[in-house]
């Protein structure tokens, strides 16, 4: 079995009472061939103090001088990341379900035809487990237009990304867009991979954390309803036949 390269890319603003959970669930994983990338927003509260503690030779952590947002700090990380990787994208107020994320993922990459994976995930504190529900009929027609299913853990191999168009990550002011990331970047790489290049991983490996009061469905929903709309409306991607 190969095992592959992984990039945990952590885009985090303000996640002082979560770094540890987080980055401990990141840095303890049972999986050897991997690296951390940990970007500080700006944060105004103790988020850097933590992790600059950390010393790891596994962890890279870098601290914006502005606050740049969650989608142009994973468009620049993971365009900077080493060729051949396979990104893994963890908010730095959610964690991993157990150290054997990275280990569960590789078995699934092992499939070379395997591009792009997203699968189950618990909500913190109440316990419901979400699951992705994607039969044969879901890849017929423009899936755009149907309902969200490719949440986390979103994993995908660099090379996929990079053949997104930048324009499509960005507003009509050609800034990055400020919500809705995670769709931004997960339609146009579904599209392009298709059923036969997707694996919807069993498995719950990923925690999202509703303690969070700064998270962008509370405070900046009307943003996150107006982006998602505008991306739902560009057209989608063709398939690809490699990477």
């Amino acid at each position: 079995m190969t095992n592959n390269h992984f990039t945990i890319l952590i885009t985090s603003y303000n996640c002082g009472k979560w770094v540890k959970k987080n980055l401990n669930s990141a840095l303890n994983q049972d999986y050897d061939n991997y690296e951390v990338i940990y970007v500080d927003d700006n944060s105004q509260d103790n988020t850097w103090e933590i992790v600059s503690s950390y010393k790891d030779d596994k962890l890279r952590s870098f601290k914006n001088s502005f606050n740049k947002g969650k989608m142009e700090n994973m468009y620049y990380h993971i365009n900077q990341s080493k060729d051949n990787t396979i990104i893994v994208i963890l908010d730095g107020d959610d964690w991993l379900a157990n150290n054997k994320v990275l280990e569960t993922l590789n078995k699934a990459y092992n499939n070379n035809n395997i591009w792009i994976t997203n699968g189950s995930y618990i909500i913190d504190p109440i316990g419901q487990t979400v699951k992705p529900i994607i039969t044969e009929s879901y890849w017929r027609d423009n899936i755009r237009k149907k309902s969200w299913q490719f949440s986390h853990l979103g994993t995908f191999k660099k090379e996929l990304f990079t053949k997104i168009k930048k324009k499509h990550l960005m507003n009509k002011r050609g800034e990055f867009w400020a919500t809705t990331s995670d769709q931004a970047i997960m339609w146009p790489m579904v599209e392009m991979a298709g059923p036969e290049h997707h694996s919807v991983i069993d498995e719950v490996l990923y925690i999202y954390n509703r303690h969070n009061p700064l998270s962008d469905d509370r405070v900046n929903r009307k943003d996150q309803l107006d982006t998602e709309s505008t991306i739902r409306s560009f057209p989608p991607y063709k398939r690809i036949e490699s990477l």
